[in-house]
């Protein structure tokens, strides 16, 4: 039987790979993106849905069509991220936005499929950040909301299981932006052990051990290349 997959922000970097991954194993793809549609060779199991998660009737009409749609599902990807340097003055519109798309969707995508994950065994992992443990002082909207999606996975990992498998992963440096000068990248890569940045495979191999990993559930990774140690 043909495995089934949920992935949001499936429309670039982290989460474009991690559903081509998906694809090359024999997965079919139901993937939500914001702007950008990821080009995936016309693969006809990729199913690809523009939906803003700062609009929770897009998001409550994506998860109804996932209902009827889906006939099963082994694994639900929250992998959508918004991250922003806070704003002058602090406006509350921008937290706002941070939790519709770190918290709230993902609440509504979690109690809406979980009994179809249940009855397939499945499992969810969240993508989070390793500044849940040590934010980041000019992004403290992100870092809360990403640490309100961490704590909401510790409690999904207990409703949910037996049946269903809960895990986070916490990226480090593992992609700059664009944006990111030549200086601010030393900067950072001079506090990280390993002294790389980490790349898009590291993640997809930690997802895929919790993944094919059946006695995981609760558990953290982080894949930053030793760089929240600089935070001790």
């Amino acid at each position: 039987m043909q495995p089934i997959a949920v992935i949001t922000g499936c429309g670039r970097r982290l989460g474009a790979y991690l559903t081509e991954q998906l694809l090359e194993r024999g997965y079919r793809v139901y993937g939500q993106y914001l702007s950008s549609c990821p080009k995936v060779d016309d693969n006809p199991d990729f199913i690809a849905t523009q939906v803003d998660f700062r609009d929770a009737s897009q998001v409550a009409q994506w998860r109804d069509q996932l209902l009827t749609e889906l006939p099963r599902l082994d694994l639900l990807v929250n992998n959508a991220s918004m991250y922003l340097p806070d704003e002058a003055g602090a406006p509350v519109a921008q937290l706002r936005s941070m939790m519709q798309i770190h918290v709230e969707a993902p609440w509504m995508l979690v109690n809406a499929l979980a009994p179809l994950l249940s009855s397939a065994g499945g499992c969810i992992v969240n993508l989070t950040d390793i500044y849940i443990h040590h934010p980041n002082e000019h992004c403290s909207a992100y870092c809360a909301s990403k640490a309100a999606l961490d704590n909401l996975s510790q409690s999904w990992a207990k409703q949910l299981a037996p049946k269903v498998r809960v895990n986070t992963i916490e990226p480090g440096p593992i992609l700059f932006l664009d944006e990111h000068s030549d200086a601010y990248r030393q900067q950072i890569l001079a506090k990280t052990p390993l002294k790389v940045e980490g790349g898009l495979e590291p993640i997809w191999q930690a997802l895929w051990m919790m993944l094919n990993n059946p006695y995981m559930t609760g558990a953290r990774i982080k894949v930053d290349g030793g760089r929240s140690l600089a935070q001790l």
